[in-house]
């Protein structure tokens, strides 16, 4: 499975918004700079998560983007199907015949993606943005606001 560029920034940018300013609405720029996602391309990025319903916007002086779940109820695989739609499609390309017709190899292979998509699946839901956090923290990443710079995916 090949996430695009748009799947890996967009959880970047979510992980930077939960570790370092968790709740707090945040201004685009702030974002990208601490995530390091170019701005108008994560403007972009937040147009879908905002669609999935995984941020919310507020405007005004003290607005900005925002989470709308907390972190432990944001998993990789919702961000990555917000940004690339069912994740088994990029697996799962060939389709066994409807019943009666003849089975053939590409029947074997395609239940073997199949399973093999379920189980990345299964993966992707585990993880959430508040284990992230919580790995972030045992790699010692410093939770500084978004007032310094830091990389942290």
């Amino acid at each position: 499975m090949k996430l695009s560029s748009k799947s890996l920034y967009a959880v970047r940018a979510l992980l930077n918004m939960a570790y370092h300013a968790p709740g707090e609405p945040l201004k685009i720029d702030s974002i990208s700079e601490k995530a390091a996602v170019p701005a108008r391309f994560l403007e972009q990025i937040f147009q879908d998560l905002k669609k999935a319903g995984i941020i919310g916007s507020k405007r005004g002086p003290k607005g900005g983007y925002f989470l709308t779940s907390p972190p432990e109820k944001i998993t990789l695989a919702g961000v990555i199907r917000a940004m690339e739609g069912d994740p088994r499609q990029s697996l799962c390309r060939e389709e066994v015949p409807p019943d009666g017709e003849e089975l053939t190899c590409a029947c074997v292979t395609s239940a073997a993606w199949s399973d093999v998509a379920d189980r990345i699946e299964e993966v992707l839901e585990a993880v959430s943005l508040a284990e992230l956090v919580r790995r972030g923290e045992d790699m010692g990443v410093p939770r500084d606001g978004y007032r310094k710079f830091t990389y942290i995916i």
